[in-house]
């Protein structure tokens, strides 16, 4: 009768790992079926000689912000959307501040407890940095900080 235990929970066990590595990796399928195909596109084009990284950022349109060094070897990021045709909008990373000045400025003004992402996204006033992060009382809390001034853009707080 023990065996019968024994092989009853090592197999609840067994099949609740592998029921749950099969969700994240189909949760996470669509994620990186988008970020690669923005980098082929991006690379594709020419707009970029070298891919270092990639953001998903959903703002009112969404889109892959893809990082990396154009041909005249400046970083740059470039914004790819399914839903533009008419080609890719891109920022030379020097430009603008950085996401640690973004981070920086939300902190001079409210009480961050935990960063949980920055993210460079395109607005239709520009780009922006999006500073996602739980406060003190551990709600969360966006940020949007204008990539070219530093200045804030609007903010969603307490949620």
């Amino acid at each position: 009768m023990l065996g019968w235990i024994k092989f009853i929970v090592v197999f609840l066990v067994a099949l609740a790992s592998v029921i749950t590595i099969t969700v994240l990796y189909n949760a996470d399928k669509p994620f990186s079926e988008a970020e690669q195909a923005a980098i082929d596109s991006v690379l594709g084009s020419g707009q970029l000689v070298s891919a270092s990284s990639t953001d998903v950022f959903n703002g009112t349109v969404p889109m892959v912000t893809v990082y990396g060094v154009d041909a005249e070897d400046e970083e740059t990021a470039v914004f790819v959307s399914p839903q533009r045709v008419d080609g890719f909008e891109e920022v030379k990373l020097k430009d603008g501040i950085t996401a640690e000045q973004a981070i920086a400025n939300v902190k001079q003004e409210l009480q961050v407890n935990k960063i949980l992402h920055v993210t460079l996204g395109l607005e239709v006033e520009g780009p922006v940095w999006e500073v996602a992060f739980t406060s003190d009382n551990g709600k969360l809390n966006y940020v949007y900080v204008f990539f070219d001034t530093g200045q804030w853009w609007k903010r969603i707080l307490n949620l």
